[in-house]
């Protein structure tokens, strides 16, 4: 049987053959969910060259679509705004891409970092262009995606909280407030987490693991985002002003209200995988029990209804 590095020197071809493997960075599911999809490696060559195959787990496939991933991955090579992608081959579930390292002066973005304004801004910028790329020909959106993991979790036995069906159904409003008032759809990336972020010495940025990805409402993007990167509503408008140019207080309302669904669609990805995973050391359940707090903090927020009421 094929080992994890030869698949990813394989994956890299022939020139990466005599290459050595690493771990490239320590998987974290808490707090940030950082390589919890795959299996990450980096291989040097002799010469000092490196890259990084990243394999996918098995578990990303009970929530998300690792073809789309990929094609995402590709797209946003293509055009600059996440690594590059020297291969893919789905049928080993591998992709081989540039390796942002902290030897190039690279590094995983935190919440820390979001603290400055230039950063929000050029993580803003990366998403926006990636909108402005080819579709991907994947229509999807997070209310879909929550009532799917809400039937798995529940035909696994997951350890959701008590509260899980409330939770679902006050989203649900929101959904049905958002469609209602229609959408449009881009490319996105779709995926807030801040450890999707990397960011060079200079100050430029990169959008990395694009499970979550598809054609989607700019605003789901952005709404994802906005929650990860402030403690409040006030402190968001100066970037939903840099997303959107100006504020506008329906198309905010729809954004912030996307981002709460996003924080119950993570709360159930932890639960599923804690129920589920065989990596029964990683804290799957802590990360969904922060993200099920979070959705709770909004929905009971007392303008949740003004904003059903405006989107």
């Amino acid at each position: 049987m094929s080992t994890a590095e030869d698949i990813a020197r394989r994956t890299a071809g022939p020139e990466w053959v005599g290459a050595t493997a690493e771990q490239a960075i320590p998987v974290l599911a808490s707090p940030s969910w950082r390589g919890v999809d795959s299996t990450l490696l980096r291989l040097r060559r002799p010469s000092g060259e490196t890259c990084l195959a990243k394999l996918m787990d098995e578990d990303t496939d009970a929530y998300a679509d690792i073809s789309m991933a990929f094609k995402a991955a590709s797209q946003a090579s293509a055009a600059g705004i996440g690594p590059k992608v020297f291969a893919a081959d789905l049928a080993v579930r591998t992709c081989v891409m540039e390796d942002l390292s902290p030897e190039a002066g690279w590094t995983t973005a935190t919440l820390d970092r979001y603290s400055d304004r230039d950063t929000r801004h050029a993580v803003i910028a990366a998403k926006k262009n990636f909108h402005r790329t080819a579709p991907l020909g994947h229509s999807t959106n997070v209310f879909d995606h929550v009532e799917k993991l809400m039937a798995k979790c529940q035909s696994a036995g997951a350890p959701v909280p008590e509260d899980v069906a409330w939770l679902a159904s006050s989203v649900g409003e929101a959904r049905d407030a958002i469609r209602a008032s229609g959408i449009d759809q881009v490319p996105a990336h779709g995926d807030g987490n801040v450890s999707n972020v990397m960011i060079a010495s200079d100050g430029a940025v990169r959008l990395v693991d694009w499970d979550l990805a598809g054609d989607m409402d700019p605003f789901e993007d952005l709404g994802s985002f906005l929650l990860e990167a402030h403690d409040s509503e006030s402190d968001a408008v100066e970037s939903f002003e840099a997303f959107h140019g100006r504020y506008d207080r329906a198309l905010f309302n729809r954004a912030w209200l996307y981002g709460i669904a996003d924080d119950l669609r993570w709360g159930l990805i932890g639960a599923l995988l804690a129920g589920t995973s065989r990596r029964v050391t990683y804290e799957f359940l802590k990360f969904g029990d922060w993200r099920f707090l979070r959705a709770r903090m909004g929905l009971r927020d007392p303008r949740f209804s003004e904003k059903l009421g405006r989107v």
